[in-house]
């Protein structure tokens, strides 16, 4: 009662005689036990050691729980009062009490007792409460726990923690777990780790953990915590009791430990292997010997630029324990549930991320090439493996090839259409990261894979029912749309691959894969993918073959395909662009003879109304088709004289323009015919070039259809397909024949004439010319005549030029002009007369022919 509250060093001050009164009390308690528990069965001895410790009616009656309560302060007042007890033997009969406890007989309350007693259950708990907390603060010291190894009673604390006992004891046990605990924390010296190890300790814990048919899963795993406690403070002064464990077959039970959890039905099974996972992934960073990751750039074929091999940070991040991994490796390789796996592949994440050199440490290991081939029947976790993987290349800048190769092989078993998805958005995201990965696809095979993938795929475009029948196959849960996504990734990671890679162009042809790449085409659910492809493979050196195969499509394919031809001639314009042997071999293929037929394939298509098979065609799709016709031709000829005079002397732009008037928009007459009408009022090509497109819906389909081609002519003259932002200027003043003087008589032209736009084709300004005399219209003769005003109005602004008239100068517009134009020129009155004389002036003011002056 004077010391109870009183901090623990005022009983030292005060109280001189405390050590030997520590002594006489200690001795006292002793003796007390060692008595009630002489030649008595261990169930007798308990009940008696009990009744002597519990209190009664009052704590001054109950001798026993005065001497506890006694025991219990003076644990508390330091160093030399514990010693005092140690002597005496204090720790050790306690642990011999704790150990008899556990066979307590269940006493049921009994009922009518005095009032002034505590039910029995309080007692007990009252009782065992103080009793822990003696031990507990007895143990935080070093003594108690040698003492109990010389007394051979620690063996005692770890048999009793891993054995069963009635369920009405269970809180001895747990007891018992708080005691070890404090030793391991406190009390292992180097005596203490020697006796555990010399009286193999941890072997008769698994050994009871094992044999014991009455202990669940869960128990086991509470007891396995209590060990752990010992290998982590162990571990950081000797390697002793880790050994122990390894060679007392510690690491298997544990293995075999979460597989049985992972089949338990008890509620608390999936928080218990939770636990389990998470002590021994703790149990992973146990150990004496820090390890170093090996010296991995020695014979890796590829890295990535800027890698090092990361250090160690340090204990408690760093894996010191291999067997440890092991037992998550194992146990994930096992696994019958997704649960389990799940929660492992989570755990090695953690470890991984917690220190940058713990991959490198456990590479000999193989942990996730392994685990490659079991992740295909499991969908739960396959976004989680491939996430680990990027994490590898992405945060630790390394390329595992090892892993790679198994992803390969993965694929090529295509067990999982959703893992194979899954795998290829990873593959495509590495291709993007760093171009080392195309070098390093094509060793690891995965190139190889793609390819054969691609093939898979071919075959199911062709034979439809091959993929009704996988999909009706039970195992391997597909459907069309899983099949089209994973083979547009395939196609767009084989893009990125082949690009501006000649040796991976070279392995992709010879695995077939340009053959069968070709043959889909055709196919509009995977055609942009497919082309993207093709147009790697013609900017590659051997493309040639390419280019000629892809044209040769294009050219049987039927008439009405145009969608096809389109998309076709949009991926052939891109390369175009890009590159000057393409453009080379482009016209050695023959391209400008494959792409102007198509022109002529086209014949009757934009007749009013369309004939020949024409009807049902959509005519947005027919000039999509025209527009890319004049963009690829004119992209076949940039920065390509010899393709530029290929086409005026082969081709021919007379036929060009032919082709263009066969289309059925443009009538048959070749020359300007005298003028019978006026132009209108409402002017609707007024600003031709600058909308690009005339919608008018006063204006007949028939002169919109040649307006349109006027236009495509333009920008093939100028090359300006693909250039933004064409040299707009306003139109010169167009002057008409005196006699008309009215608001008719200022027909507007473009507002978008190229005065400085430098012409790069001249014949198609030719073209241009003898198509003027082809515009006509039994209905809107007016408008036939705007339309050849607003062209008449371009033709003359692009001589505005020096430059321009010297070009056309020496194309001979002014004689095709004498040729096409005579009878507006002759005639003042004509409205076409004036925008042509001005034409005709300049281009004389430059040079005239005698033939033509004549």
């Amino acid at each position: 009662q004077v010391f109870g509250n009183a901090p623990p060093s005022t009983m030292t001050e005060k109280f001189s005689d405390l050590l030997q009164f520590t002594t006489q009390v200690s001795r006292l308690m002793v003796t007390e036990i060692r008595r009630r528990a002489s030649n008595k069965s261990t169930e007798a001895a308990s009940r008696a050691i009990v009744q002597f410790l519990e209190v009664n009616q009052s704590e001054e009656a109950s001798r026993g729980w005065m001497l506890l309560t006694t025991i219990n302060l003076l644990a508390s007042s330091g160093q030399k009062t514990v010693d005092c007890m140690t002597t005496m033997s204090v720790p050790s009969t306690l642990v011999k009490c704790l150990y008899l406890f556990f066979d307590l007989p269940y006493v049921p309350e009994v009922p009518g007792g005095a009032q002034t007693e505590l039910p029995l259950a309080e007692r007990r708990a009252l009782l065992q409460k103080v009793f822990v907390q003696i031990l507990v603060k007895l143990c935080s010291y070093v003594s108690p726990a040698e003492e109990l190894a010389q007394k051979d009673d620690l063996q005692l604390l770890f048999s009793a923690i891993t054995s069963w006992c009635p369920p009405h004891n269970l809180p001895w046990r747990k007891s018992a777990g708080e005691v070890l605990m404090t030793i391991s924390r406190h009390g292992l010296s180097v005596n203490v780790v020697k006796y555990i190890h010399e009286k193999e300790c941890l072997a008769t814990c698994i050994q009871n953990m094992q044999q014991s048919d009455d202990l669940s899963s869960l128990e086991i795993v509470e007891m396995f915590a209590g060990l752990s406690c010992f290998l982590k403070d162990s571990s950081d002064v000797s390697q002793t009791l880790l050994d122990d464990f390894r060679i007392c077959q510690g690491y298997t039970f544990l293995c075999d430990l979460m597989l049985r959890l992972e089949q338990a039905k008890e509620a608390d099974s999936k928080d218990a292997l939770k636990d389990l996972v998470n002590l021994v992934t703790s149990l992973t960073t146990y150990g004496v010997t820090e390890l170093k990751p090996a010296g991995i750039t020695a014979g890796v074929p590829f890295l990535l630029p800027g890698f090092i091999v990361p250090q160690p940070v340090g204990k408690g991040h760093t894996v010191r324990n291999i067997q440890a991994f092991s037992i998550l490796q194992n146990a994930f390789l096992k696994a019958k549930t997704s649960h389990l796996t799940r929660i492992i592949l989570d755990a090695i994440s953690n470890i991984y991320i917690a220190d940058n050199a713990n991959y490198f440490i456990l590479e000999p290991q193989h942990t996730l090439s392994q685990f490659a081939e079991k992740i295909a029947r499991l969908p739960e976790v396959q976004t989680k493996y491939f996430e680990m993987l990027e994490f590898v290349v992405f945060s630790l800048n390394y390329i595992p090839c090892k892993e790679l190769i198994s992803v390969s092989i993965l694929l090529k078993a295509s067990a999982s259409y959703q893992c194979s998805i899954t795998a290829m958005k990873t593959l495509l995201k590495f291709t993007r990261h760093n171009s080392i990965f195309k070098d390093v696809f094509r060793e690891v095979g995965l190139l190889e894979v793609m390819v054969y993938l691609l093939h898979k795929y071919a075959a199911l475009l062709k034979d439809p029912t091959q993929s009704l029948a996988e999909q009706a196959d039970s195992k391997n849960n597909c459907s069309a749309d899983d099949q089209k996504k994973l083979a547009l990734l395939v196609m767009e990671t084989l893009t990125v691959l082949l690009q501006g890679s000649n040796t991976n162009a070279g392995v992709f042809r010879e695995f077939g894969g340009a053959r069968c790449v070709h043959n889909i085409v055709k196919y509009p659910q995977c055609r942009e993918h497919a082309l993207m492809i093709i147009q790697q493979l013609v900017l590659s050196p051997s493309g040639d073959d390419d280019m000629g195969t892809l044209l040769g499509l294009m050219h049987s394919a039927p008439p009405t395909e145009l969608q096809l031809k389109a998309d076709i001639l949009r991926a052939l314009f891109a390369v175009l662009r890009e590159s000057h042997r393409t453009r080379t071999v482009f016209r050695k293929v023959g391209g400008f003879v494959y792409v102007t037929s198509l022109l002529v394939a086209m014949e009757r298509s934009l007749s009013s109304p369309p004939k020949s098979g024409w009807e049902k065609v959509n005519q947005n799709q027919i000039f999509d088709l025209l527009h890319t016709v004049f963009c690829t031709l004119t992209a076949g000829m940039r920065y390509e004289p010899a393709n530029s005079y290929f086409f005026k002397t082969e081709i021919q732009y007379e036929k060009l323009a032919d082709a263009v008037r066969l289309l059925g928009c443009f009538s048959e007459s070749r020359q300007i015919e005298p003028s019978v009408v006026f132009p209108s009022n409402s002017q609707p090509f007024h600003r031709l070039l600058e909308d690009d497109l005339v919608v008018m819906d006063t204006v007949s389909p028939t002169l919109r259809h040649c307006s349109k081609l006027f236009i495509y002519l333009y920008k093939m003259a100028s090359d300006s397909f693909d250039r933004h932002g064409n040299h707009v200027v306003s139109a010169p003043p167009v002057f008409t024949p005196k006699s008309i003087t009215d608001s008719k008589t200022h027909t507007g032209t473009t507002s978008l004439q190229a005065l400085d736009a430098v012409i790069i084709h001249a014949g198609a300004v030719l073209a241009m010319l003898d198509l003027l005399a082809s515009v006509s219209s039994d209905i809107q003769p007016e408008h036939a005549l705007d339309l050849q005003l607003a062209v008449a109005n371009i033709l003359q602004s692009i001589v505005h030029s020096e430059r321009n008239q010297q070009i056309m100068c020496e194309a001979g517009l002014h004689a095709r002009l004498l040729q096409k134009c005579g009878a507006a020129l002759a005639d003042e009155d004509h409205p076409l007369h004036p925008p042509l004389q001005r034409m005709f002036e300049r281009l004389a003011s430059q040079a005239l022919q005698p033939m033509v002056l004549r």
